[in-house]
C-alpha cells in the first residue's frame, strides 16, 4: 500500500464524489483525476463487485492496484488526486500484468 500521505481520506472522497469530472476508462480499470491545492499527489483505489464477492478478493485486487499504481506516481503532475475504481466482474482477480496494462491505457487517455 502507499503511504498514509499519499492517500486519500473518506471526507476527501465525499468532497471529490459531488464534482463533475471526466473519467477514463480501460479495461478493468478507470481512473478519476482532479486538482487539488496541496503540493502532492494523493490516491484511492476503489474496488467493487457484487455482493457475494469476499473480502479477500477485495483486498488483492487493491493491493495489486496499488503497486501497478506506484509505477506511473512520476509520470502524474504534482497536485493531483487520482482516483482508481475496479469493477470485478469474475470470482477471481486479474492478474498483475492485466490491471498493470489497463492503468498504463487508462492514464494515457488522460490530458493532465
Amino acid at each position: 500500500m502507499l503511504k498514509k500521505a499519499l492517500r486519500l481520506g473518506r471526507a476527501d472522497l465525499a468532497k471529490i464524489f459531488r464534482l463533475k469530472t471526466r473519467s477514463f476508462r480501460g479495461k478493468i480499470v478507470s481512473v478519476r483525476v482532479f486538482r487539488n491545492e496541496k503540493q502532492k499527489n494523493r490516491f484511492a483505489f476503489i474496488v467493487s463487485g457484487p455482493k457475494n464477492r469476499g473480502a479477500a478478493l477485495r483486498n488483492l485486487v487493491k493491493r495489486r492496484v496499488s503497486e501497478a499504481a506506484k509505477s506511473f506516481i512520476k509520470t502524474i503532475p504534482i497536485g493531483r488526486d487520482v482516483v482508481f475504481f475496479i469493477k470485478l466482474s469474475e470470482r477471481k482477480a486479474p492478474s498483475f500484468a492485466e490491471i498493470k496494462e489497463d492503468i498504463k491505457y487508462a492514464l494515457a487517455q488522460n490530458i493532465f
